[in-house]
């Protein structure tokens, strides 16, 4: 994923391209990794993707990048098929300077593929080419991914002095590059710690050490920029636990054992949780298993190998290498606890492994970089000259082509020049048909969205609010039987609201305006109670409290739907406007004719500007949320309409960014009850 934003500065794309959109989505995508059903990612990314009918190139490239990226490790066959996707879709755009960045990306990821692969002759080939192109477009962040990549290749071949030399100018180049976004930090931050592993690799261990503190402090610099996504704050904690299992190395081959264990056990801790990095806790418990193993803590040692041997159980294809260790591993602890039939047991399926893979890295340890670019360069140019000729044979023949088509086409323009003249009267006609179509259409379009807008904001609370309530259902959470009756009885009140609302806009298609009254004589408090309780749910997701007062009786002859309509929005728009751990009071005085309702935040608050406008229809007004909640300008509108068909009255005072209160005026039987005092809310 992290390469899909590998330039320094994003070019501005067709609007063909949603690039925000998707971004949303592939992010949403990457955070669900962290669930124990890995294939959700890719499930819920689909659906959106199958549900958007127009994704352009740059669309489906980030789409591709993110399927080869999930199965680089699993299944490299997999992986490759969606680099080839990638190209496929950019092949045709590499010369439009706004998908060259894309076209080169896809080149290296190909090539990284092939690498993994033991394919080199086929990836050089690629990195050649996206050598070629990428340096054309003086993109630094392109040329700090190349510098990257041949960095790898030199660690895989064991020269480590050579790779360290490549990622250190790697990191560099991206530093240098002016767009330090999430990409950025991710790319410098393993290009930082790849440097000390490969110095650590070559022995160089004070110039490791000096790496791995590097590395932990940018990312110690840097980890507040990123703490509001949670994928990225997940990235950033598995980044410590890799670099912390990484200096344990450092120090085991130094000689300081005092130093290993703690970091061990730390970056275990960190990286042995689902959505993290698993392979990487499962190599550093190795670790700590040989640790144990070497300082005769045999105890410590099986139940650290008996874990491995539990997790390797569960994974469908498990790293090869990472099973290669620990029959290493065990081998070694039954010989050193006097088992030599076992011992042998794991030694001969660790010889059988170990020659498999030493047999398919053979060709990455005899390949030598300069030499392969210089045969790719060498092909190149055969090639060109062979176009070369190719392309004056053709050009020749072309031109003849053309002398002869000359003058055919100036007869033909000739007889064209005659009919157009009568073509263009019957054009004009047909324009101001089209013209006279297109108002017609413009004006349903304007119809239709307005509808669709009233339908969506009043949805919005009974369909969110059964969601919610479900969710708390399906958590598992214990509830007893009353508990769990009350909570089924919300959801099918939200349904029946939900349903009537339908019904209502079916009924009455014309632009948001309410239908007539069906009245009916209501008692007040519990139906604003049992809006309360519904929409305590969608405040327990902001933690926040709603503190319910003083609730005298009283019994009007209202339309119940609407005023439950009403209460609803003003009461969502209570949550919607103020910050997480905040308070939300609701109370209700009365006289003798009236009800009135209190529905107090502490919120962002409405400035003056916006206080005529926050009750028209599709106002512009309408303003996010505290957590980015999307506002359709309709709630008050449509909420001050229902207090007026009932001889009532909205208003609001308020205190821009402190606090909002809106009271709810309406008229009421001249009966008394006793109040009811309502402090069971605490949400």
């Amino acid at each position: 994923m992290l390469l899909e934003s590998n330039a320094c500065t994003p070019g501005q794309q067709d609007e063909v391209d949603h690039p925000k959109y998707f971004e949303a989505v592939i992010n949403h995508a990457d955070s669900l990794g962290a669930d124990l059903d890995r294939e959700r990612g890719l499930r819920y990314l689909d659906s959106v993707y199958n549900h958007f009918q127009h994704a352009g190139p740059g669309d489906l490239y980030r789409k591709y990048l993110f399927k080869k990226g999930y199965y680089y490790d699993k299944d490299y066959s997999k992986s490759m098929i969606y680099c080839d996707s990638m190209l496929s879709v950019m092949k045709d755009l590499a010369n439009n300077k706004k998908y060259t960045k894309f076209y080169v990306n896809a080149l290296l990821n190909k090539g990284d593929v092939l690498v993994a692969q033991k394919r080199l002759t086929e990836a050089f080939e690629y990195y050649y080419k996206a050598k070629q192109i990428g340096e054309t477009t003086h993109d630094t962040a392109f040329l700090a991914e190349y510098y990257n990549q041949l960095g790898m290749i030199c660690y895989k071949q064991d020269k480590f002095t050579e790779a360290a030399r490549y990622f250190k100018i790697a990191t560099h180049l991206r530093q240098v590059c002016g767009s330090q976004d999430f990409a950025a930090f991710s790319f410098i931050q393993e290009n930082i710690d790849n440097t000390a592993l490969a110095f650590d690799r070559s022995g160089n261990y004070d110039s490791a050490g000096l790496y791995f503190q590097k590395a932990l402090s940018y990312i110690s610099a840097n980890e507040a920029r990123f703490s509001a996504v949670a994928n990225q704050q997940r990235y950033v904690a598995m980044s410590k636990g890799i670099i912390y299992g990484n200096q344990s190395f450092m120090y085991l081959k130094k000689g300081d054992t005092a130093s290993v264990e703690p970091l061990l056990l730390e970056s275990i801790s960190i990286n042995n949780q689902p959505g993290y990095a698993i392979d990487d806790a499962l190599y550093t418990q190795l670790r700590l298993a040989n640790l144990y193993i070497n300082t005769n803590r045999m105890n410590e040692a099986f139940e650290v190998l008996k874990k491995i041997k539990s997790a390797l159980d569960t994974i469908a294809t498990p790293d090869r290498e990472l099973r290669l260790r620990w029959l290493k591993s065990e081998e070694t602890w039954y010989a050193q606890n006097n088992q030599p039939d076992k011992a042998y047991a794991f030694l001969r399926e660790f010889t059988a492994i170990k020659d498999s893979l030493d047999s398919r890295n053979r060709k990455i340890h005899e390949a030598d970089i300069s030499r392969e670019f210089d045969n790719v360069a060498r092909q190149q140019e055969i090639i060109a000259l062979k176009n070369d000729d190719r392309l004056k044979t053709i050009l020749l023949v072309i031109t003849t082509l053309f002398l002869a088509s000359v003058i055919t086409i100036s007869f033909l323009i000739w007889r064209t020049w005659l009919k157009s003249k009568q073509n263009l009267q019957l054009v004009g006609i047909q324009n101001d048909r089209l013209t006279n179509a297109l108002r017609n259409l413009e004006s349903r379009d304007q119809e239709n969205a307005a509808l669709l807008k009233v339908i969506i904001h009043d949805l919005k609370n009974p369909v969110g609010n059964i969601g919610a309530i479900a969710g708390l259902l399906l958590d598992g959470e214990e509830f007893d039987l009353v508990q769990r009756k009350a909570m089924y009885q919300m959801i099918a009140n939200a349904g029946n609201q939900a349903f009537e609302i339908i019904n209502q806009l079916l009924e009455n298609k014309n632009k948001g305006q309410l239908a007539g009254l069906k009245t009916e004589l209501t008692d007040i408090p519990p139906l604003l109670m049992e809006c309360i309780d519904l929409l305590q749910f969608k405040a327990h997701q902001k933690r926040q409290r709603i503190r319910v007062g003083r609730i005298p009786a009283g019994i009007s002859n209202l339309d119940r739907d609407k005023i439950w309509q009403l209460f609803t929005n003003l009461i969502d728009n209570a949550i919607k406007f103020s910050a997480e751990k905040s308070v939300i009071s609701i109370s209700a005085t009365r006289t003798d004719n009236t009800f009135t309702i209190m529905i107090k935040d502490k919120g962002i608050g409405i400035p003056p500007e916006l206080k005529e406008k926050i009750f028209e229809m599709h106002t512009s007004a309408g303003r996010p949320g505290t957590a980015g909640e999307q506002s359709f300008g309709l709630g008050l509108s449509i909420s001050r309409k229902i207090a007026e068909m009932h001889n009532g009255h909205l208003w609001f005072e308020s205190v821009p960014g402190k606090e909002t209160t809106f009271y709810v005026e309406l008229p009421c039987e001249p009966v008394r009850q006793a109040a009811v005092k309502g402090a069971r809310l605490n949400v």
